[in-house]
């Protein structure tokens, strides 16, 4: 197994168990200002859509970035 695809394993392991909540307010962890809504949530394909809540910007990040990312207010 390539040394990238193992680490990437091993932070899914780490940040698999935290619960993303649907329509909540996280904060980023590298700019805690930076307030985002989780919009919508698709678990077959673990895409979440999130809402910049100052910018009003509308991007799609994967559960495993989101649970990695983003704190709960």
């Amino acid at each position: 197994m390539r040394e990238s695809k193992r680490k990437y394993l091993e932070e899914y392991e780490k940040y698999k168990d935290i619960n993303i909540q649907l329509n909540e307010v996280y904060s980023k962890k590298s700019r805690t200002t930076e307030k985002v809504e989780i919009i919508e949530i698709d678990e077959e394909s673990e895409m979440a859509r999130i809402k910049n809540l100052r910018t009003e910007v509308l991007t799609t990040k994967t559960l495993h970035w989101c649970r990695k990312n983003l704190i709960k207010d």
